[in-house]
């Protein structure tokens, strides 16, 4: 089996149905569907089971134990073996083409730099209600996000690609793990990791239905004065402790990869280990001395002043 599609469940019995059967409807069907569950307490597990049933040879269950969503996924891709990897979430809808398409361009990568490479392509979604409505049909202009700031001081603090577009090889597997405890999210990490030490493509079609409903992990968000006035109401402590996660990461990245990376992000990484220690001031030069920062004003913005 080439690919290998992670599913990750929780609580999913609303909107799984719809994903599966649109993995099911993909054009390009030479794939294994590897599922574990979070902890559900609804009917995820006997919808899981009658797919489980119908299609033997498509899905595979890894069973269930109480996990946070990043834990679920590194589970799942701790436990994958495909030479090429793709992370599903629960609650979209996926375009019959999403593995095709993605797929040749990771061939194109492929040509290029090898399967040796540590390679990721990833690609737009379409944002939608939890009725399928369409809300925008891109992700990355309705979140006013720079889909080529793939830099490591632009991912340290704002990642780009969104796991539920990825696929990754084996060779980035192989470099990104095991994902640590400090990481975000799965997708963030294995990020940090093809920006730094690989290749990464991106695919302007979007190849999902991105669900945006109130129970989204993260969520999609329209950046704007009206983001920027929620976030204010969110208060200064919750905004600086979301931001120090990214700094922790960073942190271990570096501590795992300093053999990798050149003088410069090794001088950033080493300057971040201090962040949190440090007054407001010396914060927001070491943010300046190194570019790093998000995209869009408001967000910015946010940033200089929480924290």
């Amino acid at each position: 089996m080439e690919i290998q599609i992670l599913l990750a469940t929780y609580n999913s019995s609303r909107f799984l149905r719809e994903q599966i059967d649109s993995l099911l409807a993909q054009d390009w069907r030479d794939f294994e569907v590897l599922i574990r569950d979070g902890g559900s307490t609804d009917d995820t597990l006997e919808i899981v089971g009658d797919y489980l049933r119908k299609y033997p040879g498509t899905f595979r269950f890894l069973g269930q134990a109480p996990a946070t969503a990043p834990e679920n996924f590194s589970f799942l891709l701790a436990s994958s073996s495909a030479p090429l990897v793709m992370f599903c979430d629960h609650d979209d809808v996926w375009k019959p083409n999403k593995v095709r398409v993605t797929l040749e361009k990771y061939r194109e990568l492929e040509s290029g730099y090898g399967n040796g490479t540590p390679i990721m392509v990833f690609t737009d979604s379409e944002v939608v209600d939890s009725g399928l409505n369409l809300i925008s049909h891109s992700m990355f202009r309705y979140q006013n996000i720079d889909v080529n700031a793939l830099t490591l001081n632009r991912l340290i603090v704002q990642n780009v690609p969104s796991g539920n577009t990825m696929l990754v090889n084996r060779a980035l597997i192989d470099l990104a793990s095991p994902i640590p405890p400090a990481a975000v999210m799965h997708d963030h990490w294995l990020t940090l990791v093809a920006a730094t030490m690989g290749k990464i493509g991106f695919l302007t079609e979007p190849t999902i239905f991105y669900r945006q409903h109130s129970n989204n992990f993260y969520g999609a968000s329209n950046y704007s004065i009206s983001t920027f006035l929620h976030k204010l109401r969110m208060g200064r402590k919750q905004i600086r402790s979301r931001f120090q996660q990214n700094i922790n990461q960073a942190v271990a990245f570096g501590g795992r990869y300093a053999d990798f990376l050149d003088k410069k992000d090794l001088e950033m990484l080493e300057d971040l280990k201090k962040f949190q220690s440090l007054g407001r001031w010396a914060r927001r030069r070491i943010l300046w001395k190194y570019g790093i920062r998000k995209s869009g004003i408001w967000r910015n913005l946010g940033t200089l002043l929480f924290l």
